[in-house]
């Protein structure tokens, strides 16, 4: 099977719900906050805006990795 050489916006949007809900579960588990809240929280997010955004390149991060920006935007938004 050949991977494609580029992807779409609408692959894109293909992929995300996958992506985010372990992503959210990651963060759930780790927190112990609501999932809900992660999910309204991380969709509100720059790291959500980078990732929907194809030429970012974001899409391709594991849900780890995901993570880690994550939790680094909202470390850097409380110590501002």
């Amino acid at each position: 099977m050949k991977l494609k050489e580029t992807f779409s916006q609408e692959d894109i949007r293909m992929i995300l719900p996958s992506k985010i809900a372990l992503v959210v579960d990651i963060l759930s588990k780790r927190t112990g906050e609501d999932p809900v809240k992660i999910m309204t929280d991380f969709y509100r997010s720059k790291t959500y805006l980078m990732l929907q955004d194809e030429s970012t390149k974001y899409w391709w991060f594991g849900p780890a990795e995901l993570c880690e920006l994550y939790e680094q935007e909202v470390s850097q938004r409380v110590v501002s």
